[in-house]
Order: structure tokens, then C-alpha cells, then sequence
């Protein structure tokens, strides 16, 4: 099935798919759908009267037209605008509050290699962030910021150390780590899928996008592999965000066979909730110094160097 696509590519969406290019992560063995308590209400409601016990009115269930037609950018055919669901992710995710699991897992090459990718990262309501950074090899690390600078408390085995954090910090971070899955969103529904339908998880109705269709970005990255075996999942929530992101495929060459793994998995909605860690120093943060590029945007040519260097 091929996507539908919406009449407006505007400037902001094409340079989002830019950026998107430079961008590919997952996690292994892990339910992407946490659990979570149903909302209480906030004040005592008088009693509806109960209707009378004999009637046999019931509302008739919903199609599967309707199910899906429900969800936005989703039309009753199953068919998917790319650009509009990517908008209505970022648009409701830059109002709340969330948590984003950002992992990848690749292994394989002339050895047992694996490599590990492992950022949560706790978006408040104010704007505050709290990143967990957990490397597979590398020391633990803690950045805690606002819209204007932020710490970082780095723990590794010859002791621990705070200091102002070298980041990017353009635009407020409810925005910034919902682009996060804008390669996903755009390129993999932008590509083709094989199919759309509604699902249930917890008690909630997903969207689920299921394709088997490679991207164009992943082989021009993996310019010496043959990619096999792609697969990707998207679960759209019915707000309109992408709930999780789940996508694996296989690099293969004459010498090597590389498995990648990547997840994203958008949780806590509405219900994250930011507190200034006590390491970080009393009064204003120190303004951030020259960001850098963050090297784990890069897409997963590093899971192929790692393998043949080794």
C-alpha cells in the first residue's frame, strides 16, 4: 500500500526529513506498552440516573472503518499522511509532559559484538529535562537543563565529576525529543507499508503501520552491506502521537553479518514530572558552551565501523 501524502510539504517538513536522514535505534526484550493507571476524578459527580434495567439499547460497535478513521492523519482506508501524523506527534508532545526510551542494539560482525545504545530521557511539563544516558562500555551519564543551558554529572570508575554540559538547545525540549523519531515518522510512511489496522493494548485502541519496505537513507548509509530482513513497526496512540517505534534489519557483506535493533518508546504522557537533581549547583545554570554534534544521531554506520574495526 502506498502512503498518502498531504498537499502541504512546507519548508518546516523538508527540513525535517533533512535532518531525519542523520537519524536511525531500539530496544530487545522489553514490552513497549508500560502499564498505566487510569485517570481519577478530580471531585465528587452526582450519579447519572441509571437507565431502566430492561432496555436491550446497546451502541453498535464500531467498524473497523471507523476504528481507524478515528485516528488523525489516518484515513477509514487505512491509508496514512506522513506529514500529518508527524505534525500531530510533535504538536501534542511539545504540550505535555513525557519520557522517551531512545535504545539500539546491533551485533554480530566477524565476533560476538555487540553494542548498546541506551538514553530515557524525562521531559517536564516547565520545559526541564532529565537525560539518563547508559551507554553499553561507557561511563553512566546525567544531564539535567531548561530551554536556556544545563549539568551534567558524569559517573565512572575513577570518581565523578559535574560541569556545565556541552548540548544543543534549540527550541524547548518538549519539541526538540519529539523530532527525535522524524526519520521513523517520515521516511518509513513516506516509503510504503504493508498494513494498517487498530489493535489493543492496556485497554487502549492503537494504530498499528506495519512495513517491510527499506528505506532509501539505510542502504546509501550501509553503502558496503546488502540489507535483509527489514521490518518496522509504528503504534500511533489516539492523540495523535507515535506511542513506539520498534524497527530491526540485517547488513550483510562477504565476511559479515550485523543484526540492528532499534526502539522508541514514548511513555509516561501528561504524567512525567522533572525534579531539579541535588548535584546540580545552587542558582541560575551556567549557559551551555559551543554545541557539538551528538554522535548517536548518527544513523547506524556506526554499528557496521564498530563491527569491522574490530
Amino acid at each position: 500500500m502506498s502512503p498518502a501524502v498531504g498537499p502541504d510539504r512546507g519548508e518546516r517538513r523538508g527540513s525535517a526529513l533533512l535532518a531525519a536522514t542523520a537519524l536511525l535505534v531500539v530496544l530487545a526484550g522489553c514490552s513497549v506498552f508500560a502499564g498505566g493507571g487510569e485517570p481519577t476524578p478530580a471531585e465528587t459527580v452526582t450519579p447519572a440516573p441509571v437507565p431502566d434495567s430492561a432496555s436491550t439499547d446497546t451502541p453498535p460497535a464500531a467498524t473497523p472503518r471507523e476504528r481507524l478513521a478515528a485516528f488523525p492523519a489516518v484515513s477509514a482506508d487505512g491509508e496514512v499522511n506522513a506529514s500529518g501524523l508527524y505534525a500531530a506527534h510533535v504538536a501534542h508532545l511539545s504540550a505535555h509532559s513525557y519520557t522517551l526510551s531512545w535504545e539500539r542494539r546491533t551485533a554480530g560482525g566477524s565476533g560476538a559484538i555487540t553494542r548498546e545504545y541506551d538514553r530515557r530521557i524525562a521531559v517536564g511539563a516547565d520545559g526541564t529535562f532529565l537525560i539518563r544516558n547508559e551507554d553499553g562500555g561507557t561511563n553512566l551519564t546525567l544531564t539535567y537543563g531548561d530551554r536556556k543551558s544545563a549539568y551534567q554529572r558524569v559517573v565512572s570508575p575513577s570518581g565523578t565529576a559535574v560541569s556545565p554540559a556541552t548540548m544543543r538547545l534549540t527550541g524547548p525540549a518538549g519539541q526538540r525529543y519529539a523530532e527525535a523519531v522524524s526519520f521513523e515518522v517520515l521516511m518509513f510512511v513516506e516509503t510504503g507499508y504493508d498494513s494498517v489496522d487498530v489493535v489493543t493494548r492496556g485497554g487502549r485502541p492503537y494504530a498499528r503501520i506495519v512495513s517491510d519496505h527499506v528505506p532509501p537513507a539505510i542502504p546509501e548509509t550501509y553503502s558496503a552491506y546488502a540489507v535483509h530482513d527489514f521490518r518496522a513497526t509504528l503504534w500511533v496512540a489516539p492523540e495523535g502521537y507515535v506511542r513506539a517505534v520498534h524497527y530491526e534489519f540485517v547488513l550483510r557483506n562477504v565476511d559479515e553479518r550485523i543484526a540492528v535493533e532499534w526502539r522508541y518508546t514514548y511513555d509516561r504522557v501528561g504524567e512525567t514530572t522533572v525534579e531539579r537533581p541535588e548535584w546540580v549547583p545552587d542558582g541560575a545554570l551556567t549557559p551551555s558552551p559551543t554545541p557539538t554534534a551528538d554522535p548517536a544521531r548518527v544513523p547506524p554506520e556506526t554499528a557496521a565501523n564498530a563491527s569491522a574495526d574490530a
